[in-house]
């Protein structure tokens, strides 16, 4: 029999879950860390950002976590731990494809959009390999002297006084009490599913769902340019060392490549146009979305699936969002509380800085009055930054037919990342915390009125996109600190980075 009684309880031991038990253990909280699955194991949601490295660079700094620092840049992440899988991350690309043809550029680079991030490799971001990071978390919990119950299934879970989780491990029947519940489960919503919370999905526009695996022998996208005599000298970052989007008629497909050779791949696909058809198999799907694009089926001539062991991934609609996301002894971290899509590599950044709000909570407020009401002012937090993800994501899928709106409407997005990261970069956490200012009614606002101007556009002229244009130049100019939407760049933006510190 396992007993065990603590403060608080949190399940899923994924890099959230481990994270959030070392910091609540840093705080004075007894804890223990419960999953049902074990390490390591395959997942995807890889993609760091310049704010999730400012965000993971802070914690580990106020909570004396100085092992985990290492994985907040590429350079420090690879001269510390090699033997950690990660791949470089320079910055953020995109190609638009046309069914059917072989991928051309032009001297405007009217098809491509590259952005930085970094100014370099020692300081870029990185891709997380997470069978590797979340193995690697979860055995700096045990270090740390926190119980972690892995293949531990919870049968049974009431909430009365306090919580009391009761299951199995396996030949070992689990007992925990807890005064408060953290759940990091994911898209398992484990707590949600206890309490009976609903899924506020249809609130959301964005409709996408997912084919995804591990490969090797992906070629280089930068190879097939060369091959195919395309003009690379403009590129401030080789486009393969970056969260690489291959923008297509029915969606997009991801390419994030680590330093083994493997790479993590994903077509997604807009499912107001093209929904999930179950007679149809992941492989036969891919097989066939694969050779509509001569250019992409010609990078993937010599690649195999390497994970997961049971062969592509496919999902339905992705999209998710609790109607309660915190309640006065518990808590969903943002991952748990909803998603809309992986296109902006928001996953990594919003986990982050949800655990650094709970800890805060937590850690000023564990014994005082106000615990609930500070929970529920960070469940609305979180609701209005995954709508306004929502949004962000979701004009992109309605613009990608046409790569010049598609490119201003990113414009948006950019413009919040950039924000976001300078007032990090320069207040620290002092910074007024919102993830990509969400809380800033001018910018959200804007990017509101201007979605309706992008359906006029892409229903008119190339004049009226041009026109689009104009107008997101001016809604982002209060935010716009790094020069984007300048014309003269031709959309290869080489000055982007964050101030690095």
């Amino acid at each position: 029999m396992i007993d065990s009684s603590v403060d608080i309880a949190v399940l899923g031991s994924g890099f959230g879950g481990s994270l959030m038990a070392l910091i609540l253990q840093r705080i004075g909280r007894s804890v223990v860390l419960v999953d049902r699955d074990a390490h390591p194991r395959f997942a995807i949601g890889e993609s760091s950002t310049p704010i999730a490295d400012y965000i993971l660079a802070d914690l580990t700094d106020q909570y004396d976590l100085p092992r985990l620092k290492p994985l907040a840049k590429y350079g420090s992440w690879r001269s510390t731990y090699p033997e950690l899988g990660c791949g470089l991350k320079r910055g953020f690309s995109y190609f638009r494809h046309k069914s059917g043809r072989a991928f051309k550029t032009d001297r405007d680079h009217s098809n491509e959009l590259l952005v930085a991030a970094s100014n370099g490799n020692e300081f870029a971001d990185t891709h997380w390999l997470r069978s590797d990071v979340d193995a690697f978390l979860a055995d700096e919990v045990r270090s740390a002297g926190i119980e972690v119950l892995d293949n531990t299934s919870l049968t049974e879970v009431t909430r009365s006084d306090a919580w009391q989780l009761r299951g199995h491990r396996l030949d070992e029947s689990v007992l925990i009490g807890a005064r408060f519940v953290v759940d990091a489960t994911g898209s398992a919503g484990l707590i949600s599913r206890v309490l009976g919370i609903g899924d506020d999905s249809r609130s959301l526009q964005t409709n996408s769902r997912a084919i995804f695996g591990h490969f090797s022998g992906v070629d280089e996208w930068g190879d097939v340019l060369a091959e195919s005599d395309c003009d690379r000298q403009d590129h401030p970052f080789p486009c393969d060392a970056a969260a690489l989007h291959h923008v297509l008629d029915d969606g997009w497909m991801w390419q994030l490549r680590f330093d083994s050779g493997i790479t993590s791949v994903g077509f997604v696909f807009d499912g107001s146009q093209r929904p999930w058809n179950e007679s149809v198999s992941a492989v036969d799907e891919w097989k066939q979305e694969l050779a509509k694009y001569p250019s992409i089926a010609r990078q993937f001539r010599h690649a195999e699936l390497a994970q997961p062991d049971g062969g592509l991934r496919s999902t339905g609609r992705m999209q998710r969002c609790s109607t309660q996301m915190a309640g006065p002894d518990w808590v969903l971290l943002p991952n748990t509380a909803g998603f809309v899509d992986p296109l902006h590599s928001t996953g990594i950044a919003h986990t982050l800085g949800g655990i650094e709000r709970i800890a805060s909570i937590i850690e000023m407020h564990w014994s005082g009055p106000e615990l609930e009401f500070r929970l529920q002012q960070y469940a609305e937090e979180v609701r209005s930054e995954i709508h306004w993800i929502d949004q962000l994501v979701e004009g992109c899928y309605a613009s990608r037919q046409n790569f010049r709106a598609f490119a201003a409407w990113l414009m948006l997005y950019f413009a919040a990342a950039t924000t976001c990261e300078h007032r990090r970069a320069e207040c620290g956490q002092s910074a007024s915390w919102s993830f990509l200012c969400a809380e800033d009614d001018r910018l959200t606002g804007a990017a509101f009125k201007l979605r309706s101007e992008l359906d006029r556009a892409l229903a008119d002229s190339p004049a009226a996109v041009a026109g689009f244009e104009a107008q997101v130049r001016r809604a982002i100019e209060p935010f716009n600190r790094v020069g984007l939407c300048e014309p003269k760049v031709r959309n290869m933006y080489h000055y982007t980075a964050a101030p690095t510190r």
